[in-house]
């Protein structure tokens, strides 16, 4: 008389779902993280590489340290544009994700649930932006991600628009089965 684990049932049908949460959560910290690294580049770095490079370079050398510093706080600028870039291949995680289950319709009551609790974490998420991108210490550094901004701005609009593609996929692409039954 041993102790005998079994199965307890699928639950591949929420796992479709749940992608939104990580979209959600990577969404939301690349861009604070943009915004943190710019300005904290903008704002401290960049003064003491300025001091540090133009003490360090010999009188006579040819380096331009006005288009290092340039070079620098651009490949942070790139960001920005890249941001809609990430977007996309999120989107087509989650749609992967949903090829990849197969998921009965009665889950969808499930993703419903599952949808109203992400449509709430991406209003917290974008109200969370906004708030830091507002504060007078961050403003100048949110002008420099504009994309980026109205993205979070429309956190849930995007959240929702990625439900939408997943129960397309799982629920409306999906081939019947052969008539004729199996051979």
């Amino acid at each position: 008389m041993g102790l005998q684990l079994r199965k307890i049932g699928n639950k591949k049908g929420q796992a479709d779902f749940i992608s939104l949460f990580f979209v959600l959560v990577v969404l939301f910290g690349v861009s604070i993280f943009a915004i943190i690294l710019y300005n904290a580049y903008d704002a401290n770095i960049k003064d003491n590489l300025n001091d540090a490079l133009t003490s360090s370079t010999p009188v006579d050398s040819s380096a331009n340290i006005t288009k290092i510093l340039d070079q620098t706080s651009g490949g942070i600028r790139m960001l920005n544009p890249l941001f809609p870039l990430l977007l996309v291949g999120l989107f087509g995680f989650g749609l992967v994700m949903a090829l990849m289950g197969k998921s009965h319709p009665a889950f969808f009551f499930v993703g419903i649930i599952i949808l109203a609790v992400s449509i709430i974490l991406a209003v917290v998420f974008s109200n969370a932006y906004e708030s830091i991108t507002q504060n007078d210490n961050f403003v100048d550094s949110a002008d420099e991600f504009q994309i980026m901004s109205f993205i979070m701005g429309n956190l849930p609009l995007v959240i929702f628009i990625l439900f939408l593609a997943i129960s397309a996929v799982l629920y409306g692409m999906r081939g019947g089965t052969p008539s004729g039954g199996a051979y």
